[in-house]
């Protein structure tokens, strides 16, 4: 009687799974010819843009980020970079003054007492006059041609108010940074096909750039549960501000080298999607809010929930074999043997065959988002890993995510991996 009602109740899981993998293939492949003709952009009217840098102990990695925003194909004059040190205990404050200091007509270098991401970028914003606004991670870089690319989008429609990047991790070494790199792969497709429905989830603050007039429209960061990018998109959709992706800009970030690092990264980020989420669940099944009111948002706030459910019933058939086997072992002893392969005990169930067409979806969007960048992973590589590490570790910050938040416990600034 459980396993049926278990096994009943996955059915709407993969039913949900498969739709949703289907509607982003099928988005992708009709505008096809128009995500090609983005490739065509180009600038006729050069605007100035801000690229602020928030910091907090970032000795090991500012000089890099500084050197990838001076290294930009853009005119100087019409970029300005702001770093803001929001109350650093080491060296950072004294890397930005040297190059504030080199690059006085480029580079300006505020400093304020710790008060978290959004303070340091909202600090930036009341000094910038610029056109366009943006934000880079001083663990992040940019590559030579992205500010261009993604500027030429502004220029080439009117209605855009914010495009995001294309994010990759930056040299992946570890197991758990590679396992992070098919992550991004993933996510460099579903938010290029989210961009062809109007729907992105989250403008990331890994260099998405916004025109200044979003920020007198919606307002300026705010803490938004330490996830402050999430929250904004949020504003924008609801006031119908267009965001778009721009899947050649290149963004190397670094990803979480650790197990314990990689956890309360994305522990972070599922709790600020949920909080900030029921903040805004006026938007959840909306039609004036189109394909992310109907869509997006709402099955992606479900997954999690069901994903959480996934778990359980795989725990429950596991557990119910790995019983069975302990207990015929007890009876008749333990004789091992080799296994045989034989395609007449091939499992052919419904349930068996929807997962090996998810799984073959999967492979396609890895390929796809593959080739949608011009920075090539070793997806192949590095897909096993994730095929089995990933499962082990979701079910673990998405529940503490959902009993964190269920219990409203004490949400603090969740660090990510220092050591990177």
């Amino acid at each position: 009687m459980t396993y049926t009602i278990l096994h009943g109740l996955m059915y709407p899981f993969l039913f949900l799974s498969i739709y949703f993998q289907v509607l982003l293939l099928t988005s992708f492949f009709e505008n096809k010819k128009k995500i090609k003709k983005e490739e065509e952009y180009e600038i006729k009217n050069y605007p100035t843009v801000t690229v602020a840098v928030p910091c907090w102990n970032e000795e090991k990695t500012l000089a890099s980020t500084i050197d990838s925003l001076l290294a930009l194909d853009y005119p100087k004059d019409k970029l300005s970079i702001i770093i803001v040190d929001d109350g650093s205990k080491d060296r950072t404050l004294a890397i930005a003054e040297i190059y504030a200091y080199n690059h006085p007509e480029q580079i300006k270098v505020l400093s304020k007492e710790n008060g978290g991401k959004h303070t340091a970028v909202n600090l930036a914003l009341e000094h910038s006059t610029s056109d366009l606004f943006g934000c880079l991670d001083a663990d992040s870089s940019v590559e030579i041609n992205t500010l261009k690319i993604m500027v030429s989008y502004f220029d080439v429609d009117k209605n855009v108010m914010s495009v995001t990047p294309c994010i990759h991790i930056r040299n992946p070494r570890t197991l758990i940074q590679r396992l992070q790199a098919t992550e991004y792969l993933i996510n460099i497709f579903v938010r290029k096909a989210y961009g062809q429905l109007d729907s992105i989830l989250v403008a990331p603050g890994s260099f998405s750039i916004f025109r200044k007039e979003v920020f007198e429209i919606v307002g300026n960061y705010r803490k938004a549960h330490n996830t402050e990018d999430f929250e904004i998109t949020l504003r924008m959709h609801k006031a119908h501000l267009k965001v778009m992706n721009s899947h050649k800009a290149l963004v190397y970030t670094v990803g979480p080298a650790t197990a314990k690092g990689f956890f309360y990264q994305h522990l972070r980020w599922a709790r600020g999607f949920l909080e900030n989420s029921l903040n805004y669940r006026e938007l959840f099944f909306k039609k004036e809010y189109g394909n992310f009111g109907m869509f997006t948002l709402p099955v992606a706030f479900i997954f999690i929930f069901y994903g959480l459910y996934a778990t359980v019933f795989s725990v429950y058939i596991i557990s119910s074999q790995l019983i069975i086997s302990i207990n015929r072992w007890v009876t008749v002893g333990f004789h091992p043997q080799m296994p045989i392969f034989d395609l007449f005990y091939f499992n052919t169930t419904a349930m068996s065959f929807i997962v090996m067409v998810m799984f073959s979806m999967l492979l396609l969007v890895l390929y796809i988002g593959n080739t949608l960048s011009d920075d090539k992973q070793q997806f192949y590589f590095n897909f096993p890993i994730f095929f089995i590490l990933y499962p082990l570790f979701a079910p673990l910050f998405f529940g503490r995510a959902v009993i964190d938040t269920f219990f409203k416990r004490r949400n603090e600034w969740v660090l990510q991996d220092t050591k990177k």
